[in-house]
């Protein structure tokens, strides 16, 4: 099965449409049993990693270890991995029980946190199908519908039923490279804008399908153009702005395309003011789905390492954008926007006001302004003595956003946290 994991298809392809189906899917993810690498044996099946699957040789399916090679390969890449009793050979959960329980496990605090299962795996698969899209569009101008409409309703559920997982991994380690990062970001970000000004699903799953091909026209762009560190000239600037047009006659010759998912790649580099392109439009000549691209589009590109400048933490991209509202942004839609993430968004390093800092792990709609943190370093960025841990006080403000690469902290550790707290993200 190439783009979608195997066992992504066996236990969440359905997952949201009915309870029957939610349930069967936490369970085969509750059956997973975590071991270290250097536990690991021949005929045990590995189903998922500590990391992504896009990171590594091997193929997002999940499987069998033959050979002690792919073993040392687990070894170099990973701490720890996911092994599936049921599709091991020659071993019983009870053997696989007992090796989980060995006490340096234990003391990692290991376990398979299903929001986060879910969420690597969403992520993975968008990405995939994002990449062999852009492959076929550059070979023959045309996409694949079907793969890229299973990754939008994948993230459609994702966002719907724990938005914050999701973007936890995609904002703390995910990076399959920027472009397919980007049109991951972006077709999240479409989806909880969506979902906060009320969509229906079905209009919500065309504004994910847009964000996943904002920069479909971008394979008409030299490379060494979307490489340069520096200021582009006249003639660099036009090869770069054509990508709208490119990504506009793909989508529109796409079969299954539609008028809204159109209009956010033609319109997404568009200005109220008219100050944007392709076409200079201005004000409510933008279509709406266009506005709202903007906006994703434009947060999306802040938050991360440009050619030509460096990634703004979310709640300073927030502020820049609220700023330019009823000038450059439709200033309603900002507004439904910055709920949508909060103030300081998922993902988001961050300073307390009691010195400590961290990384905002979940948002609070009942009071935005103390979301859950996952405190990761005492006053002055000091490391904690006793590791990461999480913090869901209603009485220590967040006084400012960092960063995004301030804080220094022990990955191993913030994972374990992670995992063994099954309920970080809800």
């Amino acid at each position: 099965m190439c783009a979608v994991s195997q066992f992504w298809s066996e236990t969440v392809v359905h997952w949201g449409t009915d309870n029957n189906n939610n349930k069967k899917s936490t369970a085969l993810i509750s059956r997973l049993i975590p071991l270290q690498c250097d536990q690991l044996q021949p005929g045990m099946f590995v189903a998922e990693l500590d990391r992504s699957w896009l990171h590594t040789p091997f193929t997002g399916s999940g499987f069998l270890i033959t050979q002690d090679m792919q073993i040392d390969e687990l070894t170099r890449l990973c701490h720890y991995v996911y092994v599936d009793p049921a599709k091991s050979r020659d071993m019983s959960a009870t053997d696989l029980g007992q090796a989980a329980n060995d006490p340096e496990v234990s003391a990692a605090g290991l376990s398979a946190n299903p929001d986060l299962v879910r969420a690597r795996a969403v992520l993975d698969a968008a990405a995939l199908a994002v990449a062999a899209n852009m492959q076929s569009a550059r070979r023959n101008k045309s996409i694949g519908w079907l793969s890229l409409d299973r990754s939008a309703k994948l993230i459609l559920e994702s966002v719907l039923s724990c938005p914050d997982a999701l973007l936890w991994v995609v904002r703390t380690e995910f990076d399959p490279g920027y472009i397919y990062r980007r049109s991951v970001g972006s077709a999240i970000h479409a989806a909880l804008l969506g979902k906060q000004i009320g969509l229906d699903k079905e209009r919500i799953r065309q504004m994910v399908l847009g964000g996943l091909l904002l920069d479909i026209g971008k394979i008409s762009v030299p490379i060494a153009i979307l490489a340069k560190p520096g200021a582009l000239n006249a003639a660099e600037k036009y090869f770069t702005e054509r990508h709208v047009g490119h990504g506009y006659a793909i989508v529109r010759m796409a079969e299954h395309s539609s008028q809204r998912i159109v209009e956010m790649v033609l319109g997404h580099h568009e200005r109220l003011d008219g100050s944007g392109y392709p076409r200079r439009l201005a004000g409510t000549e933008i279509p709406l789905f266009a506005r709202m691209a903007g906006i994703i589009d434009t947060f999306d590109a802040l938050t991360l390492n440009r050619r030509y400048a460096p990634a703004m933490s979310c709640h300073a991209a927030l502020q820049l954008i609220n700023s330019t509202r009823d000038h450059k942004f439709d200033a309603a839609i900002t507004r439904e926007f910055i709920h949508a993430t909060g103030i300081y968004p998922t993902g988001s390093p961050v300073e307390l006001s009691d010195g400590r800092s961290g990384i905002v792990c979940a948002q609070n709609p009942d009071a935005p302004r103390f979301p859950r943190v996952v405190i990761t370093a005492g006053g002055r960025l000091q490391p904690l003595p006793t590791g990461c841990v999480l913090d869901s006080s209603r009485t220590i403000r967040i006084s400012r956003a960092l960063p995004p690469a301030s804080l220094r902290f022990d990955r191993d550790r913030l994972n374990a946290l992670l995992n063994a707290e099954v309920r970080a993200f809800r």
